[in-house]
C-alpha cells in the first residue's frame, strides 16, 4: 500500500476492535497471570484488515477472472462504500 503525500492511504479496510477465533490456549489479554480460555476476541490491526481486502479480490477475481491485478487494483481504488 502506498501513502500519497496528502497522507491519504490508497485503500483502507476496517481493522479496529475486529470480533475473531481465538486460540484456547492464549490468553485474551497481556495481563500476567491471566489464564482465561477464551473462543472469540477482539484484535486491532493490518493482520485484521488485510483478510477484509483480501476477500474482496477474491469475490472480484470470481466475478472477473480476466481482470488483471491491475484492473482489480483500480477498481478498489475506484469504488468506496461510506
Amino acid at each position: 500500500m502506498n501513502i500519497s503525500l496528502s497522507g491519504e492511504p490508497d485503500i483502507s479496510a476496517p481493522g479496529i476492535s475486529i470480533l475473531g477465533a481465538w486460540p484456547p490456549n492464549v490468553p485474551p489479554s497481556i495481563f500476567p497471570g491471566d489464564e482465561r480460555s477464551v473462543d472469540w476476541n477482539f484484535d486491532s490491526g493490518t493482520s485484521m484488515s488485510c483478510p477484509h481486502v483480501s476477500g474482496v479480490v477474491a469475490l472480484l477475481k470470481s466475478a472477473h477472472p480476466q481482470w488483471s491485478p491491475a484492473a482489480i487494483r483500480s477498481a478498489l481504488m475506484t469504488t468506496e462504500l461510506i
